[in-house]
């Protein structure tokens, strides 16, 4: 009621007059904020973590300061909240007799941190408050006492962004960090520790987040999802786990938005449309078309996808998964739950005669592809096919097995001339014998290397040694410019091969010797005046590395013999640069 003095005139004043009327439906929290962990054993994922830091507290071993680090969303502000409030939480006090460790949320300190009203915790954005008369303010109010509810609280300063803070304010709060007053708790938190300078780093207790396992993140998920009674599907939470590689609070904003667009209840295919998932088979229809070295039928079905105005980013991201599953099912490892019987079947029937080298490359330059710069050009997807398409070094693999040697190596360009097959050698059925294919002769084969002779003869056996009827060893009979050709690279390859062991076991053969013949399953090595290296090949540990691997190569078991020979005189005729010379129909005059 207004009293109105006697001759004052009567105004209408609505204003004053009516009372205020606070709305019953307050604006409600967004999910990530409203479940922010309350206890350490609520934090997701960092379980090695929580319980360090709950054993401190129990202990009374708080250090003075603490640094964070790790990718977003992996909840290093939430811990530093968690660790202000127990730290001043009234059953961990310095004098309780016993201490959890945990925050009790029934304490008047507790419920002062769950309200949001205490003093006891100061948050910097070193992002935006990172000079140094900011960082001067911090170091003169911390001196200053906090007491709550008539006791002394623990004063918890939490800067996030900490690597943002220039490098005059990290040198003033410097000698404040190592030796802060006695009721101060620095905590620091930053997504890049190797910016924050060594001198900050060494004076705080470090610890590393690690991005949220996908189980934890999904058990996350429910638990929320159960609260606030929504139903999604388990297969529906995991791929928004999936999507926030790693980052909880992401996960949680997109559970909450899938939610909003789709109701408490959304389906599988409405969390795929809602996360911007390309559920289309074209995916996998890419992938088999790559890595079946099919560019036309590839490259149609990218142009079908950009007419239709999918996402390509997210069509990328569903090609490498298909991709990934493949090189799973080739390679035998266990997929879980992800594919069913007769996925795995299916994928199986696509890898027939796929060979690994081409899915690998498949799988690297998809997962390369960098759409980033214009989202709606299909050419970078249409580069990673055309590339693994055109790669020589993975051939597609014949109908008939294939030695690996023989697959790996491009054959030579065969000549132009043709000659007629040359009759097999006595002794051996003409069945056994490799034929030389059409418009090539055994001349062409003179400098080609042992897995290049299989790759062009089709030999399903090694050219060198050729075996004989009684299964002895013996010279290779009738293609001696063959073997010869391939023994003069022999000591190179066994180089490179013995490399893979050891760099000494390359080094020992590195100029010192070459391969003089190889007959009778030996290989004869005639080194130089250098007796050291032969010394060293003919140590037992070594001439046994070097005779697997020689064995490998020649595909016939090999024993190695050493033998001091001169070094051999290099002729004209057999340079590189002569004999493209010669094949393109250029003639040795003289070899002196």
């Amino acid at each position: 009621m207004f009293l109105v003095p006697e001759g004052w005139p009567i105004l209408s004043l609505p204003f004053v007059c009516q009372p205020v009327v606070r709305s019953a439906r307050m604006p409600t929290e967004v999910l990530y904020r409203k479940w922010r962990p309350q206890r350490f054993a609520d934090v997701a994922g960092q379980e090695i973590l929580t319980r360090t830091l709950v054993n401190a507290l129990a202990g009374h071993k708080v250090s003075h300061a603490y640094l964070f680090s790790g990718p977003r969303g992996t909840g290093k502000t939430t811990t530093g909240r968690l660790l202000a409030k127990a730290v001043n939480c009234e059953r961990n006090a310095p004098d309780a007799a016993h201490s959890p460790g945990e925050p009790c949320n029934e304490c008047a300190s507790c419920r002062a941190f769950a309200e949001g009203r205490t003093l006891a915790m100061v948050e910097l954005d070193a992002a935006s408050n990172r000079g140094i008369d900011e960082i001067r303010e911090l170091r003169e109010k911390a001196n200053y006492f906090v007491t709550e509810g008539g006791r002394e609280t623990r004063k918890v300063y939490l800067i996030d962004e900490v690597h943002m803070l220039t490098d005059p304010a990290f040198n003033a709060l410097l000698k404040t960090l190592e030796e802060p007053p006695p009721h101060v708790l620095f905590v620091l938190a930053t997504t890049d520790a190797h910016r924050v300078p060594a001198t900050i780093v060494s004076r705080c207790q470090r610890f590393d987040f690690k991005r949220i396992p996908l189980s934890a993140m999904t058990g996350r998920l429910a638990h929320i999802a159960e609260q606030e009674g929504l139903a999604l599907p388990k297969k529906g939470l995991e791929l928004i786990s999936r999507s926030a590689t790693g980052s909880l609070r992401d996960a949680i904003n997109l559970l909450e938005q899938v939610c909003d667009t789709y109701g408490p209840e959304p389906s599988l295919e409405a969390v795929r449309e809602g996360l911007g998932l390309v559920s289309d088979e074209r995916a996998g229809e890419l992938a088999a078309q790559t890595v079946r070295g099919d560019l036309a039928g590839g490259l149609g079905t990218i142009g079908a996808v950009r007419d239709d105005g999918l996402d390509l980013r997210q069509f990328q991201k569903e090609v490498v998964l298909r991709l990934r599953e493949l090189l799973l099912v080739q390679s035998g490892a266990d997929a879980g739950d992800a594919l069913t019987a007769e996925q795995v079947a299916a994928l199986r029937a696509t890898l027939d005669g796929v060979p690994r080298e081409r899915l690998i490359l498949a799988l690297k330059l998809f997962g390369l592809a960098d759409l980033r710069a214009d989202p709606l050009s299909p050419l970078p997807l249409e580069l990673a096919l055309a590339e693994t398409v055109a790669e020589p070094a993975a051939p597609l693999r014949a109908a008939s097995p294939e030695p690996q040697q023989a697959r790996s190596a491009p054959a030579p360009a065969p000549a132009a001339r043709s000659a007629p097959r040359p009759a097999p050698p006595a002794g051996r059925p003409a069945a056994e014998r490799p034929a030389v294919p059409e418009g090539l002769r055994r001349d062409d084969l003179k400098d080609a290397s042992a897995e290049q002779i299989a790759a062009m003869l089709g030999s399903k056996e090694p050219v060198i040694p050729a075996a004989s009827e009684n299964g002895e060893s013996e010279a290779a009979p009738a293609a001696a410019p063959a073997a010869d050709g391939a023994l003069a690279t022999l000591v190179d390859r066994l180089r490179a091969e013995a490399r893979k062991h050891s760099v000494k076991l390359d080094a020992l053969l590195n100029g010192s010797c070459h391969a003089v013949s190889w007959e009778g399953g030996v290989l004869t090595l005639g080194f130089y005046d250098d007796a050291f290296q032969k010394k060293n090949v003919e140590q037992a540990e070594n001439r046994r590395v070097y005779e697997q691997v020689a064995t490998e190569l020649l595909g016939a078991p090999a024993t190695i013999r050493c033998i001091i020979a001169p070094r051999p005189q290099r002729k004209a005729a057999s340079s590189t640069l002569v004999q493209h010379a010669v094949n393109r129909g250029a003639k040795v005059v003289s070899e002196d």
